[in-house]
């Protein structure tokens, strides 16, 4: 029985291949995790929803859940949206342990990476 998932929560788009690097971010950490289900849930224009797969993820048997936000910055979707869906999750589910963690952009290891990822790219020209 998975115990431990993890949530990757993007904010979504119109066009379907905006998901592709997130899928592939997913496909990543699903690699590294073994202990229950790893996926990515949109705010909003696609879809799984992050109710749907909170709701999904009680039914696979997972107890926690770990939320990482998919943003550079916390703007409005991240003071008020999130935090409202999660305490409906947690409403609806109230045995459930749910830890949200900062905006991955808040990260400064993350932003290591990016700053990393610029100067590669300056370098490929």
């Amino acid at each position: 029985m998975a115990e431990h998932g993890i949530i990757l929560f993007a904010h979504g788009a119109r066009a379907a291949s905006w998901a592709q690097p997130f899928e592939r971010l997913r496909d990543m950490v699903a690699g590294n995790h073994r202990d229950g289900p790893v996926r990515v849930a949109y705010l909003e224009l696609m879809a799984p929803d992050l109710p749907s797969v909170v709701d999904g993820m009680v039914a696979e048997g997972v107890a926690r859940i770990d939320l990482f936000p998919i943003f550079l910055a916390v703007g409005s979707h991240l003071r008020e949206d999130l935090p409202a869906l999660v305490e409906a999750a947690r409403t609806r589910h109230p045995q459930l342990s749910i830890r949200v963690h900062p905006a991955l952009g808040e990260s400064e290891a993350m932003l290591r990476v990016i700053a990393t990822g610029v100067a590669q790219s300056l370098a490929d020209d």
